[in-house]
């Protein structure tokens, strides 16, 4: 009887060390998840942080782009403001592609993710609407300028004169960043 017990309390002890082996990888993993949450939450506001910076440096922008150059530019003053309005331009197409990079980081961050913080989840559900705002509103800009030089170059056609302009070029279109079938930013 003794081995019997013996080999009892062995199983036992084996069983209470498995046990709390379990149970001290079980809180060792929980408490790991809960760093790497708070870490990709921080990363998140850090992320955001410079998505918001950025989006208001390109309000601003586009604010003066209208007030500052648009406002200044007349047909017979735009073929000599022609190289300072497509430097803005160039400048203001710039300001959209860095958004477009902290898109992609929010993208890396956001996706199919839900934070237990819900302004956090309220920053990844925002940002592509605001994303998707930005690019339509430049696109608007750019549409807008390239007819304004449609315009001029028909009037200097008119005249007679040889002066034309370049529109603007870029790639970018119009999107629907958010999937909600409505181009938010597009103005016609």
């Amino acid at each position: 009887m003794d081995s019997k017990k013996i080999a009892f309390g062995i199983m036992t002890l084996s069983f209470i060390f498995i046990m709390s082996g379990a149970v001290s990888s079980f809180v060792l993993g929980l408490k790991q998840d809960h760093e790497e949450t708070l870490s990709r939450v921080a990363e998140v506001n850090n992320e955001y942080e410079t998505f918001s910076t950025n989006t208001s440096a390109f309000e601003e922008f586009r604010e003066n782009l209208y007030t500052d150059v648009f406002s200044s530019v007349y047909y017979d003053t735009m073929y000599d403001e022609d190289p300072t309005v497509k430097n803005s331009l160039s400048n203001y197409e710039h300001l959209v592609d860095e958004l477009t990079k902290n898109t992609y980081q929010l993208n890396h961050l956001c996706k199919d993710v839900y934070y237990p913080d819900s302004t956090v989840n309220s920053k990844c559900s925002n940002y592509k609407s605001i994303y998707e705002q930005v690019i339509n509103y430049f696109v608007s800009d750019i549409q807008v300028y390239n007819q304004i030089v449609q315009k001029y170059n028909d009037y200097q056609k008119e005249l007679g004169t040889l002066l034309r302009l370049q529109e603007y070029t870029t790639k970018k279109n119009f999107i629907d960043y958010n999937n909600d079938k409505v181009y938010d930013g597009k103005e016609e």
